[in-house]
């Protein structure tokens, strides 16, 4: 039996990707290369407060003053990050406001593009990749955010882990936690783990490391307290995002039902516990986890879960669920028709093109979108779809099925 989808969609998406230029790592990094230039050209003057908060990091560590106050040069804003990132900053943060801003803009950009290249996908779909999430990576970017790098520290932890190398997927797991407590979602890739003592040792040691070398640049005690300081502030930013319903967080799961009935009053644990039930489900089908589609489904699941269900979600950090969509479409072992074709193409529309004033109406993103939250609807209802999937189907590739199938006749 042979197995082909020369006439399918599916194809057709390899051979578009296929092309010279498109698939031309050149060209594809030039215009990564280009993306950060001109967009901090064009804040070169402008008020860039994200990146006033990120630098604040390294300077109030090494000068021990509080990270999580509310100072009157971060435009009644302040830090959400752990003291950790003060590393991360620290080369940016000792030059000039302008060329650091830029050296950062550029900085998240080519972690991007290095963890989409060092994904163990075939050449095409990193192009499609690539292509998919560009004008994406476009609105990180433009407020100096984080969340292009995280989305980025997903792919390296799935990449790490699926290469055998169990210390870096600690290490970036590790990272991620206490940058800012979202690296926690790699967890989910521990069952993928071959070597897992191996792998547990080293999230302990990392663990360990990145807890204690804020104190390198300070002092123990300032650490410390600072950590009882990021839990306050991150309790406090929670209830501000489920109360305040004007404000543009929360553009998540959780988001849209408060913003569309305008009730604020209820638990959203009425949500979150249903929704980890159904993001665990999978994980009961252990005879599943050899094949390597059902393993990148739980990448994208992870991608996505970790958007809707957060109340610190905005705008900016779909970039993940971005990426998520990709891995869905391209990485199934079956083939993917017009229905998923026109799904994958509403979820780039309205989780992407809808923030843009040149592909979509500014109206309807301020006036509809926006208010309430709809943002998060393309990526609740592709992960819907995911789960159903990951319940029902069989992931074993063509090439087996078709030879069981054989040796069953």
């Amino acid at each position: 039996m042979k197995v082909t989808n020369q006439n399918s969609v599916f194809a057709k998406a390899k051979t578009f990707f296929k092309q010279p230029f498109w698939s031309d790592w050149r060209t594809i990094s030039v215009v990564y290369a280009l993306i950060p230039i001109i967009i901090g050209i064009m804040k070169w003057n402008k008020d860039n407060n994200t990146y006033q908060i990120y630098k604040s990091v390294f300077w109030n560590t090494v000068n021990q003053m509080p990270l999580y106050e509310f100072y009157d040069y971060l435009a009644g804003d302040c830090n959400h990050y752990g003291p950790v990132f003060a590393y991360i900053i620290a080369p940016f943060a000792v030059l000039p406001d302008q060329w650091g801003m830029l050296l950062w803009e550029i900085a998240l950009t080519l972690t991007f593009y290095m963890a989409v290249r060092y994904m163990p996908l075939q050449r095409w779909q990193k192009v499609f990749m690539f292509w998919f999430c560009a004008h994406e990576v476009l609105t990180p970017l433009f407020v100096e955010q984080y969340d292009l790098a995280m989305a980025a520290s997903y792919l390296l932890m799935f990449a790490c882990v699926e290469k055998k190398k169990p210390v870096w997927a600690a290490f970036f797991i590790a990272l991620n936690i206490f940058i800012k407590l979202y690296g926690v979602m790699g967890l989910a890739f521990f069952f993928f783990i071959e070597d897992k003592k191996k792998f547990v040792a080293a999230l302990l040691g990392w663990s360990a490391l990145f807890f204690v070398l804020p104190m390198l640049i300070s002092s123990p005690e300032f650490v410390v307290q600072q950590y009882y300081g990021w839990y306050e502030s991150l309790v406090l930013k929670n209830q501000q995002n489920l109360t305040d319903l004007a404000n543009t967080t929360n553009t998540s799961l959780l988001g849209m039902p408060r913003r569309i009935t305008g009730c604020a009053t209820y638990s959203d644990l009425w949500l979150i516990i249903p929704g980890i039930v159904l993001f665990l489900s999978p994980f009961r089908r252990f005879d599943q986890f050899r094949h390597q589609g059902f393993r990148y489904a739980m990448l994208a699941s992870a991608t996505m879960f970790v958007t809707l269900f957060s109340t610190g979600t905005e705008s900016y950090g779909y970039i993940a669920p971005m990426t998520g969509f990709v891995v869905w479409y391209t990485t199934s072992p079956w083939k993917r028709n017009r229905w998923h074709l026109a799904l994958l193409i509403y979820a780039f529309i309205f989780t992407s093109l809808c923030t843009s004033d040149v592909f979509f109406p500014r109206w309807i993103y301020k006036e509809i979108i926006a208010p309430y939250a709809l943002k998060a609807l393309p990526t609740t209802i592709v992960w819907f779809c995911l789960m159903w999937e990951m319940n029902t189907k069989d992931y074993a590739p063509a090439t087996i099925a078709c030879a069981q199938t054989q040796n069953e006749e």
